[in-house]
Formats: structure tokens, sequence, C-alpha cells
């Protein structure tokens, strides 16, 4: 794993960290909101249902006068009365609960006549007011329900019906309030939890950066010191080949020390390739102009291997980027379609541009193609053929290369096989 591979694995851990912290959040304020704002409601029922079992006036009783909480006898299920324990959806047993509440009450009659209004415990509805309010809520039909900020039940009983109100303005005050303070905590919660996810994630991955920074280190250190024994064994094999002849020993160690030298300079690539791409070494590369000279010195080869060599090349493409990455990796593609493609086979090479996008594609002929994995085409030193043989050079890199040339533009690079025929498709932004 590359340091850009690891810097996108950071950005990935710190907005699913504060995603998940921004859900978990959301949820336990939507939970407090929900069960606060249910409980304000089970009250407001429970003193609805006080006023109106009182005739709508509850200072004419003298339930206050009970040491222990209002139970409505009624209720048959053990879970509401143990809810109603829990969070205190009762009746205030104390003395004060009567001169606190603030309700109107209309009673009608069988003929729908206001016969007594209760407007003793509200100073803000009059007796017409109060009316208005009871006769709007007989329409709606409901035995609870909510009329600007008043809360209202209704109920039959043996005169007619009674409408109770009860004014619940601080109650609703309380529960925006509350929806308030949870909505500041979650934003406050989650910019802290974003800026403490990213900064403890940034110190979790600087050892795997520094690994990262010496292994590339290493191999290109490790790439110097071996040119210097490669040379040496390189001039004694040829010395031997000037004092004793061509055989097939120093042949084979010529061919392997050449090999050798081509990998280790592939190991150094790759390294350099990963590298973060310096902006002021980028300018405006003709990639149709490099792509159809790289097309042009490739044609013979693939006329020597019985292949058929096509372009189709839109004119005047260009993007910021450096001429040796993109001719590297026009080059590499290009020969890993002659190198695999099937006798007689044909190769073709595109590029075009599309909207905002430039496209690179580069197909050859490949029978057994749809029998391969090609999301492992990439992978450093992978061979379709598990055998490794060396008939057609190679080490399985180039293709890695290429993918690190692409990455290092952030662009995307991809391989498919359809009908036979392997495609790379590199794309870069404009």
């Amino acid at each position: 794993m590359n340091e850009q591979a690891i810097k996108k694995l950071r950005r990935k851990f710190t907005w699913s960290a504060f995603l998940s912290f921004l859900i978990v959040m959301l949820l336990m304020g939507g939970m407090i909101y929900f069960v606060n704002l249910h409980t304000t409601i089970e009250h407001i029922h429970t003193v609805l249902n006080y006023i109106v079992e009182n005739g709508g006036n509850i200072l004419k009783s003298d339930e206050h006068k009970r040491e222990e909480p209002y139970i409505d006898e009624n209720n048959e299920y053990e879970l509401d009365d143990f809810w109603k324990d829990v969070f205190h959806t009762g009746i205030d047993a104390s003395p004060e609960f009567q001169y606190s509440t603030r309700y109107f009450a209309v009673i009608f009659n069988t003929e729908g006549d206001a016969v007594d209004v209760e407007t003793k415990s509200i100073a803000s509805v009059s007796s017409d007011e109060a009316q208005k309010y009871a006769r709007k809520a007989l329409k709606e039909n409901n035995i609870y329900g909510t009329i600007e900020n008043y809360y209202y039940e209704t109920a039959d009983i043996s005169t007619g019906k009674i409408v109770v109100f009860l004014d619940c303005t601080a109650n609703m005050a309380n529960i925006r309030r509350l929806m308030n303070i949870i909505l500041i905590l979650v934003v406050i919660g989650a910019a802290a939890s974003y800026f403490l996810v990213k900064l403890m994630s940034y110190r979790m991955i600087q050892p795997e950066i520094k690994a990262v920074e010496r292994q590339k280190q290493f191999i290109t250190n490790a790439g110097h010191e071996l040119k210097t024994p490669l040379a040496v064994i390189k001039a004694n094999t040829e010395l031997d080949v000037m004092l004793n002849g061509e055989n097939d020993w120093n042949q084979s160690t010529l061919r392997q020390i050449d090999r050798m030298t081509e990998l280790i300079a592939n190991l150094i690539t790759i390294a350099r390739a990963e590298e973060q791409q310096d902006i002021k070494n980028l300018v405006d590369v003709d990639f149709s102009s490099i792509a159809e000279e790289v097309a042009s010195s490739f044609a013979p080869v693939a006329v020597k291997a019985e292949k058929t060599l096509e372009t189709d090349i839109e004119n005047n493409v260009v993007m910021k980027a450096e001429e040796t990455k993109i001719r590297q990796l026009v080059t590499l593609l290009t020969d890993n379609a002659i190198k695999y493609c099937d006798e007689k086979g044909k190769i073709r090479i595109t590029l075009a541009v599309k909207g905002k996008t430039i496209r690179f594609a580069v197909y050859n002929d490949y029978a057994g193609g749809d029998k391969l994995d090609c999301s492992k085409f990439f992978e450093r030193f992978y061979r379709a053929d598990d055998s490794h043989n060396d008939d057609k050079g190679g080490y399985g890199i180039g293709l890695s290369i290429a993918e690190s040339i692409v990455k290092g533009y952030k662009g995307t690079i991809q391989a498919n096989c359809t009908g036979g025929v392997i495609c790379f498709m590199c794309r870069f932004r404009m």
C-alpha cells in the first residue's frame, strides 16, 4: 500500500467514524426528544381526564387533599402504570396543582347549547372565546386534539357533552427548547468528533507512511547498490566471451544480467511513480502526438509478429502532465497488448475526449481472456500464465507501473475482457 492509498484509507476512516458518531447522536437525541414529547402528552391527557371527571371545575374538587397521585382505575395495562410511575405522567398530589393548572371548560346540553362555561382558571380566554373553541373541537369529532396552544378532550356526560381545554404553551415551549438544545449539541458534538477523529487518524497513519517511505527508499538504495555488482559480473562475462568465445553458459549469464538490470529499473520506476506529482513540473502535453509516435514505433514490431496494429487517435488532445510519464504509459500498454495478443490478432489504440474526460484505451485480441480475472492484472508480479515462463518477457510489473502513473494524475485505469478482446481503459480529468 502506497502513501496515497494510506491517505485515502484515512479519509474513508475519518468520514465513516464521523458519520457513525453523527448517526448515534441523532438517534440518542431523537429518542430523548420523542420520549419527552410522549411523556408530556401522556401527562396532558391525564390532567384533561382528571378535569373532565370533576365536571370541568377542579376548584370544587377535594381530590387535591389526597396524598397519593391520581391513577385511572379503569386502566387495565400494567405496562402503562409502570410507564406513568417511571416518567411521572400522573397528577401532582400537592394542593398547588389546582392553582397552577390553566384550563377552561364548556358543557353542552343534548340540544347543543352551551349551559356552563368555566374560565376562572385562565385569564386569556373569555366566555365567548371559550365557546368558539369548544364548538370547533366538537366539529373535529375527536376525543383528543389541539387548537393553537390548547390541548382538548371531549367526553359524553349524562346531560350532554363536555369539552375541556388545557393551556400547554409552557409545555410546548419546553419541548421546542429541548429540540433546539439537542440540535445544537449534535452540531457541536459532530464538529468536535470530526476534528478529533481526523487528528487521531493522522497520528495513527504516520507510522505507516514512514514505513512506506522507508520501503521506497530501500528499493531505490538497493537498486543502486545492485547496479555495481551486476556491471562487474557483466564485464567479466563479456571478457570471458572475448577470451573463450560464446557458449551456452556465458550467453545465459548475460541474458539473466540484462533481465536483472531491467527488473531493478522497473522497481525503481514503481517507487518513483507512486510519489506525489509536483504541480510545478506539469506542462501541457500533446497526448495525441505521443500516442501517434509510440504507435508508429511499435508498428514494425507488430508486423514482425504478424499482428495488426490500428489507431483511432483524436487530434489535439492536451493534458497537464509530464511528457515522459505519458510516453511511458502509452508504451507500457502498447507493448503489453502486442505481447499478449493472439497470433495474427489485432491491436487497437484509441484516444478521445468525452465531455471533460480524456479516454485512452488499448485493445488486443485474446481468445482465453474471458477466463481471466481482470482485477488481478495490476497486481505486481502477476502473470496470467502461472508457470511464469519467460517466452514473452516481462516481470508482471509493467501494468502496475501504468496504474501508478494513472493514479498519480488522479485518473482511473480499468481492465476488462469482452468477446475475446482485452481492453485497458484510462480516464483523466481535463
